[in-house]
């Protein structure tokens, strides 16, 4: 998934359940998939990567011991690209000038690309104006807008990184949570909409140590996708042009009162040339199907996914990106989600008369690079989108400690009936209504075609996208809890006499 103690081993001991006939989700074949897919021999699962590959067939051949037919275009498989990784030319080079003081920045050392277009062809931008704009943060609903009145057409945008009062929990700004606005793609997108050319981002004030690692680029090339440069530069080095123009001063003036210091920074030119290809390497997703017990229903599907992809050796997705070339495991993200519908595959066939419609199981790749393969499930699905009733996404539960966070339930309003007839059948699991926000797994995908899509996620903790989510840290008798929710929820739906309704999201 696209944050908190360290959580101690579990007992593999099942919980006992509230009905005696609910189905088995075991806890020893779940620990076994969790072994397998989140071994350091996986390398983290990276998209792209020959252990990714290795993890597509083990699941292929899971789903094929379950009793499901493959779904995909080619067997089980749905292959698509995706863009994973760099490649660096000669020809980068970063310079700042202000107040008659050139600063020239080394491409991992002192500045990095925190998102490329990467065109393929050398980019070059020349003595262009600059402009300061804040925190780079457009948020009319929150009342504040560091683009406010401000021009930075054909310009280079300096921003500061996070937010202000982000530590506030009485700010406006959602509190102390983050807003939407604050990730690195609203950002971009708020400066390349106003026709920004470049988008510079320094640590802002707040944070005492610069929290990039520069080097990290150098080791494992990578960025995110962006329709204009986005760039990271250390302090030390933009240290001149902040003191130049009383940045910090400013930074701590909206952090103050929330009212916008932006404005052209005069006399300043920034040059940049950027050379930089995209590698581009095919991923796929694996797709079984359970057909439904009813010969009409069956044409319609209850799709159950989750993402199989994980970050590989760290890279700028890590969230320790000190600790770039150590394996992320990922065993709660995700394979803890790709182990429960593994197994509730197996269920559900060994007891196929209680799903009159299809079931669909997907694992996802790409998932990390930005919902990709769900995106693209959408385009090719075996059973139609307009037959698809529900969709159900397990993301990260492998820690769910007596909980398990749903969202989605706003989007169809009668699916609460078929939650509350699933959650008696897991009655010692309690169900919390928050959930990691929209577009941040692959629910979000179906969303966008109007599918009713529910989100079962079990918390982010201090090992999320670092080399410590390991599987002996899974929670196994809470994982096969919420799958069995899951999967009792996935037969309410598919015995309903009405198609759930759409209601569409609210987006902040």
């Amino acid at each position: 998934m696209r944050s908190s103690v360290a959580v101690a081993l579990v007992a593999v001991c099942g919980l006992g359940l509230a009905a005696a006939d609910a189905p088995a989700i075991s806890t020893d074949n779940l620990r076994k998939h969790l072994q397998f897919l989140s071994s350091d021999e996986m390398r983290g699962r990276a998209n792209g990567s020959p252990e990714l590959e290795r993890a597509a067939e083990y699941i292929a051949r899971q789903f094929e011991d379950a009793g499901l037919r493959p779904g995909g275009v080619d067997g089980w498989f749905q292959p698509f690209e995706v863009i994973a990784g760099l490649n660096v030319g000669p020809g980068n080079e970063l310079s700042i000038s202000a107040r008659g003081k050139t600063v020239r920045f080394a491409l991992g050392m002192s500045y990095y690309p925190l998102g490329t277009p990467a065109t393929g062809t050398p980019t070059r931008l020349e003595a262009l104006d600059v402009v300061f704009a804040g925190y780079g943060i457009s948020a009319p609903d929150a009342n504040y807008d560091d683009y406010a009145r401000l021009n930075v057409e054909g310009k280079a945008v300096v921003i500061f990184s996070h937010e202000p009062q982000e530590r506030s929990t009485s700010s406006r700004l959602n509190g102390a949570r983050p807003l939407a606005q604050t990730t690195l793609e609203a950002k971009a997108a708020a400066a390349r909409g106003r026709g920004a050319k470049l988008l510079i981002v320094i640590g802002d004030p707040t944070h005492g140590i610069d929290q990039a690692d520069y080097r990290l680029f150098s080791q494992d090339p990578d960025a995110d996708a962006t329709e204009i440069p986005v760039l990271r530069i250390r302090r030390t080095e933009g240290q001149a042009l902040v003191d130049a123009f009383l940045l910090d001063a400013r930074a701590r003036q909206i952090d103050g009162d929330l009212a916008p210091r932006s404005g052209p920074l005069q006399g300043a030119k920034i040059s940049y040339t950027e050379d930089l290809t995209k590698n581009r390497r095919t991923v796929r997703n694996i797709v079984g199907v359970l057909a439904g017990s009813d010969p009409v229903r069956r044409e319609q599907a209850i799709v159950i996914g989750a993402h199989y992809d994980h970050v590989g050796i760290g890279g700028h997705l890590s969230v320790s990106p000190e600790r770039v070339g150590q394996i992320h495991n990922g065993a709660d993200d995700n394979a803890s989600g790709t182990s429960a519908i593994i197994e509730m595959a197996r269920v559900a066939s060994a007891d196929r008369g209680r799903f009159p419609r299809s079931l669909v199981f997907v694992a996802f790749a790409g998932e990390e690079r930005g919902l990709l393969g769900s995106a693209h499930y959408t385009t090719v699905p075996p059973i139609p989108i307009d037959g698809t009733w529900a969709m159900l996404n397990l993301d990260m539960v492998g820690r769910a400690g007596g909980s398990v966070d749903i969202s989605g339930m706003e989007v169809s309003p009668s699916m609460e009936q078929d939650l509350k007839a699933a959650s008696k059948i897991v009655s010692r699991l309690g169900i919390r209504r928050e959930g990691p926000g929209a577009g941040r797994s692959d629910d979000s995908s179906f969303l966008d075609r109007q599918v009713p899509a529910i989100n079962f996620f079990t918390g982010f903790h201090a090992d999320y996208h670092r080399p410590t989510d390991d599987w002996e840290r899974v929670d196994l008798p809470g994982t096969s809890q919420v799958a069995t929710l899951a999967l009792e929820l996935a037969a309410s739906l598919s015995t309903r006499d009405v198609k759930p309704e759409f209601v569409p999201p609210v987006r902040k």
